[in-house]
């Protein structure tokens, strides 16, 4: 059964209280928050969605149950929407441009906030990210300031030109716009929350591929 407007609203919230109490102080985190007060996102204006799946869901189970260390309330908000969400890909990404066989079929993301979302947002997005095990998300910029939460152990991230950076669970990573980063997992799989706070109507697109 599709979760209700008010379930929806509610798991939103949680989100944004639990990343807010962990890391208000941390670049970024305020930024979403300002943004996040500005949106609309009461069950009174919850927008229908289609809830769909994709084969990267089949991690939700484990990357959701790892995540309950970090933020067990945000895990458990997670876990009452998450088959409810319309999960998505970049129309700007194929095994092909990845480089890696099997790419799609690792990786997914949902908006909670958003056009594609239970509430459409005002420049706003907010939602959920997921990358199977043994995947190089390459590097890729766009106009959009972003900020991830990562809820699960096992991968790392770069900036520019600097090397990968193994990153805990629950920390926090700031992208300024056009920032190139990338992203690559290593025997597990990876959940995080995402948030981009203006210039949101462009997706993001790859940079040159490179192999490291």
């Amino acid at each position: 059964m599709n979760a209700s407007p008010d379930e929806l609203a509610w798991a939103i919230s949680t989100i944004a209280s639990a990343l807010h109490g962990c890391h208000g102080g941390e670049p970024g985190v305020g930024e979403v928050m300002a943004r996040l007060g500005e949106q609309e996102f009461a069950a009174t204006t919850c927008q229908p969605v289609r809830p769909a799946r994709l084969p990267a869901c089949r991690f939700l189970p484990d990357v959701i149950g790892e995540a309950m260390v970090h933020s067990s309330h945000a895990a458990a908000a997670i876990a009452a929407i998450e088959d409810s969400l319309d999960w998505r890909q970049n129309p700007n990404y194929s095994d092909e441009a990845m480089g890696q066989p099997g790419y799609m079929r690792n990786y997914a993301y949902a908006e909670l906030i958003g056009p594609s979302g239970p509430f459409a947002g005002d420049d706003f997005l907010l939602g959920l990210f997921v990358l199977g095990p043994g995947i190089h998300y390459l590097d890729h910029h766009h106009a959009a300031p972003e900020l991830y939460w990562v809820l699960t152990e096992g991968s790392e991230w770069r900036r520019d030109s600097s090397g990968f950076v193994p990153r805990r669970g629950g920390e926090t990573i700031w992208h300024e716009p056009w920032v190139s980063h990338a992203t690559r997992t290593g025997s597990n799989p990876l959940l995080a929350v995402y948030a981009w706070t203006r210039d949101t109507k462009a997706h993001a697109r790859l940079k040159a591929r490179q192999d490291a």
